[in-house]
C-alpha cells in the first residue's frame, strides 16, 4: 500500500528515525503519519515496530491489531504480532498468531522456533520438540542448541 502524500513526509522522517535508532522519535513521527493516514496498515506496522525496539510491547500489540484489522493477509504481521505477545509471556495468544503465520506461509523459518519456544515456556515439550524438528529441517542452526536442552533425540538404528 502506497503511504497518502499528507503522511508520506512524517512516514519517511519515522524511517529515518528508525533507522538511526532513535526509536521513540520514530514513534512520534509515525503517530504523525497516522493522524493524516489513519487506514495504513504500514504505519501501523512501523510504529509497532519502534514501539517494541523501545520497549513498549503492550502498545506494539494495540498497533499490530489494527494493522491485521487492516489487512491480514501479511503473514509477518501475525509473526511480529506473536513475537510481542511471546515477550510479554502470553505464550498461548503467541502460539495462535505463530500458527496463523506458519498457515500461511510456512517457509519461514524461525517462527517454528519461535513458536517452539513458547510451547517451552508453557511446559508443551511435546509440541516444542516437533516444532524444533521443523526449524533444524528449514535450516534453522540456533533451534539445535534447544533442541539439545529440551528434547530426547532417538538415535536411528
Amino acid at each position: 500500500m502506497l503511504i497518502s502524500c499528507t503522511g508520506q513526509v512524517q512516514y519517511q522522517s519515522g524511517i529515518s528515525k528508525f533507522s538511526n535508532q532513535d526509536y521513540l522519535g520514530a514513534n512520534v513521527e509515525f503517530s504523525e503519519a497516522l493522524l493524516k493516514d489513519k487506514r495504513n496498515d504500514e504505519i501501523y506496522f512501523a510504529r509497532a515496530a519502534a514501539r517494541s525496539l523501545a520497549g513498549y510491547y503492550s502498545l506494539a500489540i494495540a498497533d499490530m491489531n489494527k494493522a491485521i484489522s487492516l489487512n491480514d493477509s501479511r503473514p509477518d504481521y501475525f509473526y511480529f504480532r506473536g513475537y510481542f505477545k511471546a515477550q510479554l509471556a502470553y505464550h498461548k495468544s503467541a502460539i495462535n498468531d505463530y500458527s496463523k503465520c506458519i498457515s500461511m506461509a510456512p517457509w519461514y523459518v524461525e517462527i517454528y522456533r519461535q513458536r517452539a519456544e513458547s510451547f517451552i515456556a508453557l511446559g508443551d515439550l511435546t509440541e516444542a520438540c516437533l516444532d524444533l524438528q521443523e526449524a533444524i529441517a528449514a535450516g534453522d542452526t540456533s533451534a539445535r542448541s534447544l533442541q539439545t536442552k529440551y528434547c530426547v533425540i532417538n538415535p536411528k538404528p
